[in-house]
């Protein structure tokens, strides 16, 4: 596993309001369109110094702040919090081509497969304790792209780490933690 520092410039500030303009729902979709966090798909795990409880309670702001809303899971006993399905049509965020968070694969004319279609997406984080000591937030994204010019069936995508990692920053401002977030991102 490779371990990276999480270091986002102030240009994140600018997330939240341009993902509520991209985010939709699925009419009537309720928790159906809620992806629960399975741990043999990917992830990447944030591990902060923080108390489980207080993690648990400043996660769903952290999703806020990237634009989101996360509802926690039905089971009480899991601390899973997920998004319903969102779909964008056009730039998640103004002048960030959607490939920074995507990999859908590329067309070799033209680019990236993620900037030429509409996205359908969800986030979805569970948080434990970590065996070294603080709490381990493992936040995983589930993506497919239905390109616009053509028929063919939606591609699956998978994660940058770029939205979890931002996510991973956010919450540790929201829980005014010092230093680095240690990130590791599973196989």
């Amino acid at each position: 596993m490779r371990t990276l520092l999480v270091l986002f410039a102030a240009a994140t500030v600018a997330l939240p309001a341009a993902a509520q303009r991209a985010q939709t729902k699925t009419a009537d979709q309720g928790r159906e369109g809620v992806l629960d966090f399975h741990p043999d798909a990917p992830f990447v795990k944030a591990v902060v110094p923080n108390a489980m409880a207080q993690v648990w309670t400043a996660l769903p702001d952290a999703y806020k702040l990237l634009g989101f809303t996360a509802h926690a899971s039905r089971d009480t006993t899991r601390k899973d919090v997920s998004t319903e399905s969102m779909a964008i049509r056009g730039q998640l965020y103004p002048g960030e081509a959607n490939s920074l968070y995507f990999d859908c694969g590329r067309n070799s004319l033209a680019g990236p497969l993620a900037d030429q279609g509409d996205i359908t997406f969800s986030m979805s984080s569970h948080v434990e304790p970590d065996p070294a000591g603080g709490t381990a937030v493992l936040t995983q994204v589930n993506a497919r792209v239905k390109r616009r010019d053509s028929s063919q069936y939606p591609v699956d995508c998978i994660s940058t780490g770029r939205l979890e990692q931002t996510m991973a920053q956010f919450l540790r401002q929201r829980l005014q933690t010092q230093g680095a977030i240690e990130i590791r991102r599973n196989p």
